[in-house]
């Protein structure tokens, strides 16, 4: 076995099992009957991306790309209707207006690469960058967290094992990338490493949990616990 072939395959299992862990947090919501804290954001952007990845790997002939960015598109389908059957009454028409934009974004991207590019090099092209741009959102997503975590000193609303994957899968996408000599694929995963990176440093820095502190004055009983 090449090591193309071998690197494509790892990084599709390993992509695979990274869209899995979705359903964790969909089977969360479920149980809760309400999407509580969860952001919806990383779910569309990761369903824009492998939308658009999909169009980029049949245009480039491309199999692992087109497989694994298949399998997203329907994954993240399926956590956004979960999502949005379980969102509260207040914030269902915010969310039907993103998903709106969205879709007539994404739409109005493929549109153009079908009816206004007249060749496959300057379509691959034009829609690699954009594909570039939605990956590094991707990679990117749980560090919208980053005002939290630094706000409350805890990294207890980031998934470290999320975080590793992230870093594993980027990792290896890069070397596929840089393997097949795709700037497209190599750089927004190199980017991808990087972000993975801070990430998984804020795990050092931080505890996974707030730490409790007592404030007690002298002769008093504790009156306050703080977090």
């Amino acid at each position: 076995m090449d090591s193309k072939l071998m690197i494509s395959w790892t990084a599709t299992l390993s992509q695979a099992g990274l869209l899995l862990t979705g359903a964790q947090t969909c089977l969360r919501i479920i149980r809760n009957g309400s999407t509580g804290e969860v952001a919806l954001f990383p779910f569309l952007a990761c369903c824009l991306s492998s939308v658009l990845w999909t169009k980029y790997g049949l245009l480039q002939e491309d199999f692992p790309i087109t497989l694994i960015s298949c399998a997203g598109m329907i994954s993240q389908s399926i956590y956004i209707l979960i999502y949005y059957t379980n969102v509260n009454a207040r914030d269902k028409k915010n969310i039907s207006v993103k998903l709106l934009l969205a879709f007539l974004t994404v739409t109005s991207i493929l549109s153009y690469i079908k009816y206004y590019v007249e060749d496959v090099e300057t379509a691959s092209m034009h829609l690699g960058f954009v594909c570039s741009g939605f990956s590094v959102a991707v990679y990117g997503s749980p560090l919208v967290s980053l005002a939290t975590v630094i706000r409350k000193k805890s990294t207890e609303c980031l998934t470290f094992s999320l975080c590793i994957a992230n870093f594993i899968v980027s990792l290896q996408w890069l070397m596929y990338g840089q393997i097949v000599q795709d700037n497209f694929i190599k750089i927004p995963n190199g980017v991808g490493v990087l972000l993975s990176t801070i990430q998984v440093s804020l795990f050092i820095c931080y505890p996974s949990k707030p730490q409790k502190t007592i404030t007690y004055t002298p002769g008093t009983k504790p009156s306050k616990l703080e977090i």
